[in-house]
């Protein structure tokens, strides 16, 4: 049995023999309550449950949504770690906070914290495997509400813990056609439809850019379009754009140890897409969404591209490659171009890890946030806010956009060190023509160091939720 115990508070919302256990506990204050703060006992009688976690979420004056899933997810990872698959859950009683979000707070918690990436491990090192939680209960009566709130958060989990294992796994499995099959796979699952454009069908669309990067692989390009129609009443759609490097080396502008050895994540755009749709189909949302993959290697070779060459876009805009590394911005501004003439979608929302120059400006916290519509931010930021999957907006001024200027082309591919995230963004608006569009720079909060409440060591997943978010609000 997990119990919520808030700091200071000395009352206990179960009644019998239980609630007399836990309250005993509360006045000697080996729960105090205090934010993260996990006690477990073992009261030793037949009728009870054979342990009891007290739980601390704080001061009652101090606590939200966040703080409860932060506290939950504690709690799956002490389960976990003691190798118990089950718990029963008892939902904090707090005024000012709705019944509704407190429990979906907690399945957050528990479900987003519920997760390894193990797969390589040996059989015979079996006992080192993760054991993931098997059943969650709450106490009392759930009402069909509740029941599907806590049913919509686990589906939302799931697609979140897909992109992890997309995330984690090697570059060396996850390859454009990897992705490709990722796709087809969810469309025959759900019933959706999908193409895939190969490299003789990219050459006839004219995709300049996202077939110079793909030069120097041996691995072909794929095009992914991937669509859910959830009201087919409505022609309004949303396009999400995820840029598809499964590994990017930097190219001639390699990237140094200690940047490059993760350079798998750089398909977290391309991941997130998949999984925004795959959850989206699952959830039955009654929405238009249209998931775009551009999908190659950045790699060295005797035909990789090269910085001072000249390549014409799907746009008809010719691009001059000022640095090889800065590849992702190419293939999302072809992805761009089809999205805006074959789509004609109401509102693009990409999503790339797209400069390392965000992560100097957010850490690893929050996601840079750029477009040319007020609104639409309005929309993404308010989501942002209810998942904690935060957001801040960046300004694309003129003077940013004259750094782009090139003396031989349309326009250059980098705009120097200085507002690197925000040259970037420059670039990439260049090709949505009037179509409102939001780009998400997700570069920082798509991989930790270090584990952070629900938020794993490595791939995070960061982003799904944010877009169904979203979605569901539009």
């Amino acid at each position: 049995l997990v119990f919520p115990v808030i700091e200071d508070e000395k009352d206990c919302v179960l009644k019998g023999r239980l609630g007399k256990i836990i309250k005993a506990s509360m006045a000697l204050k080996d729960a105090k309550g205090k934010k993260g703060e996990i006690l477990v006992f073992y009261p030793g009688e037949d009728d009870v449950p054979k342990r009891i976690f007290l739980i601390g979420l704080g001061k009652k004056e101090d606590i939200g949504i966040e703080q409860i899933r932060q506290a939950y997810a504690a709690v799956a990872g002490k389960l976990t770690s003691m190798k118990i698959d089950t718990a029963t859950l008892v939902l904090p009683d707090l005024e000012g906070l709705h019944t509704p979000d407190m429990a979906g707070g907690v399945a957050d918690g528990m479900f987003l914290a519920d997760y390894s990436f193990d797969k390589y491990i040996s059989p015979e090192k079996e006992d080192e495997r993760y054991q993931p939680l098997k059943a969650i209960t709450f106490a009392g009566r759930m009402s069909k509400g509740l029941k599907k709130i806590v049913a919509e958060k686990l589906i939302i989990a799931d697609a979140v813990k897909y992109v992890r294992d997309l995330q984690n796994d090697t570059a060396d499995l996850v390859s454009p056609e990897y992705l490709a099959q990722q796709a087809k796979a969810i469309a025959k699952e759900h019933g959706l439809k999908c193409t895939v454009f190969d490299k003789k069908k990219i050459e006839k669309l004219g995709m300049g850019l996202l077939l110079a990067v793909n030069r120097g692989s041996s691995l072909e390009p794929r095009f992914i379009v991937l669509e859910y129609n959830g009201d087919k009443k409505s022609k309004d759609k949303t396009a999400v754009v995820g840029k598809g490097l499964t590994f990017d080396s930097g190219g001639y502008n390699l990237k140094p140890t200690k940047f490059i050895e993760t350079m798998r994540v750089d398909m977290s755009g391309a991941a997130i897409t998949l999984g925004v749709i795959k959850a989206a189909a699952r959830l039955e949302l009654k929405r238009n969404v249209v998931g775009v993959i551009p999908a190659t290697e950045n790699m060295l070779g005797s035909r990789a591209y090269k910085p001072g060459d000249i390549y014409r876009s799907m746009s008809g805009k010719t691009v001059e490659i000022g640095n090889t590394d800065a590849e992702g911005r190419l293939i999302l501004a072809d992805a761009l171009t089809y999205t805006v003439q074959k789509i004609k979608p109401a509102r693009i929302v990409d999503l790339a890890t797209l400069t390392g120059a965000i992560l100097i400006t957010f850490g690893d916290v929050v996601i840079g946030a750029m477009t040319n519509d007020d609104k639409i931010y309005e929309h993404l930021y308010g989501a942002g806010e209810a998942t904690y999957e935060r957001v801040w907006r960046l300004p694309i001024y003129d003077e940013y956009r004259k750094l782009l200027k090139s003396d031989v082309a349309d326009i250059k591919n980098v705009g120097g060190r200085d507002g690197g995230s925000i040259t970037a963004a420059a670039f990439l608006e260049k090709f949505v023509e009037e179509t409102p569009w939001l780009h998400l720079d997700i570069a920082g909060v798509s991989w930790l160091e270090k584990a952070r409440h629900y938020l794993p060591k490595n791939g995070t997943g960061t982003g799904v939720r944010l877009m169904i978010e979203f979605i569901k609000g539009i």
